[in-house]
Formats: structure tokens, sequence, C-alpha cells
């Protein structure tokens, strides 16, 4: 029994690095031909394996895209919670978190040269994947209001309801962007006036809760 799990356990992580391999390869020519533009046959040359290998490890281009962005994002979001941590002020706690993870989430976009086209193609997938981030997204945020209130910075306020509000304004200010840019058939999506309205969303809940 031991043996037979030991086998499994290996055959997983072997899964697991050709996919990461995959994954590199795929983002890479994702950066240099854009999502759109890319074949699965550029993916497969630049990984080192044959196109009819590939399928065993994702469906599509886009699948894999969503599964290596969200890896990377995991990443992005523990090493922002720690730079976070080192700002003083709650306010600009709270704004640097969130204009970071607004600005990384358009970067990544960006340099995946990820039009409007394909963008609607894939959000119904990334939606799937992304409820287990915002949940722990908001456990962090709420962590962070309540040392807030603890430390005097905040009046007493229901952490987790905030937590929850800061995150879905900021989404539904993205998203909603998004979906005027796709049914107007614009090229790429401008997120400069949803920053500037979450900004003023972020300022007036701060300044309601100071004490």
């Amino acid at each position: 029994m031991t043996v037979i799990f030991s086998m499994k356990t290996n055959q997983m992580l072997k899964k697991e690095a050709v996919k990461k391999k995959i994954g590199k390869a795929a983002m890479q020519c994702f950066r240099k031909y854009g999502l759109e533009k890319t074949t699965l046959d550029d993916i497969a040359k630049a990984a080192g394996m044959s196109k009819t290998g590939f399928y065993y490890y994702f469906k599509n281009k886009e699948d894999i895209f969503l599964e290596t962005a969200f890896e990377e994002g995991w990443a992005f979001l523990a090493d922002l919670q720690k730079k976070t941590a080192r700002k003083k002020d709650i306010g600009k706690k709270i704004w640097y978190y969130l204009q970071s993870r607004f600005l990384y989430y358009e970067h990544v976009l960006r340099v995946s040269k990820v039009n409007t086209v394909t963008l609607n193609t894939i959000l119904p997938s990334f939606f799937n994947l992304y409820d287990e981030m915002r949940e722990k997204e908001k456990e962090y945020f709420k962590q962070v209001l309540q040392l807030a209130v603890a430390q005097g910075a905040l009046k007493k306020i229901n952490a987790a309801q905030t937590a929850s509000l800061l995150i879905n304004v900021s989404d539904a200010l993205k998203h909603s962007t998004e979906q005027k840019s796709i049914l107007r058939g614009e090229e790429k999506v401008d997120y400069r006036q949803s920053m500037a309205d979450l900004k003023l969303f972020v300022d007036q809940v701060i300044h309601n809760a100071l004490p």
C-alpha cells in the first residue's frame, strides 16, 4: 500500500513539474506573440515536447494562461501582503494593497497582449478559479482591519463586512470597465477611471472609520 501511494505521489510531482514547464514556456510565448496569436505548436516547441503529449496536461492555451497566471498570482499576493504589512498608516495599507493587485492584474493582461475578445472568452473560467483567491484575500483584509481597530487606528467596525466590501467594490469596478470595453468592441481596456473611482471609495471608507 505504501509503495503504491509513493508511486502515485511521484507521478503527481512529475506531472506538476511538466505542467510548470509548459506554463513557463507558454507565458514566454504569450509575452512575445500575445495570447490570441500564440499557437499550441508555438508552446509545444518552446516547451520541447510534442503537441500530442501536450493534450495530456492541458486542453487549450487559455487553460494554460489561466492556471499559470493564477499560480503566479498566489506568489504575488503573498509578497504583496508582506510589503503591505510594512506600511504604518491603515489608509495607506488598504490603498497600497488594492492599487497593487489592480495594477498587477492589468499588467498580466497587458504583457500577455490579451485583447477584449479573448478576455471575454476566458472570463467565465477566470471566475471559477478566482473564488478561492478572493475569499483568502477577504480573510487577510479582515485581519488587517481587526488589527487596526485593536491598535486604535480605526473605530470599532465590522471587519469581515468591510473587508468583503472593499474587495467586492474593487473587483466590480474592474469587471464593469471590462464589460463596457467588450460591448463597445474596444481592443484594450482602460482602467484609469476605475482606479480613480476606487481611490475615492477607499478614502471615504477610511474617513468614516477613523476614530
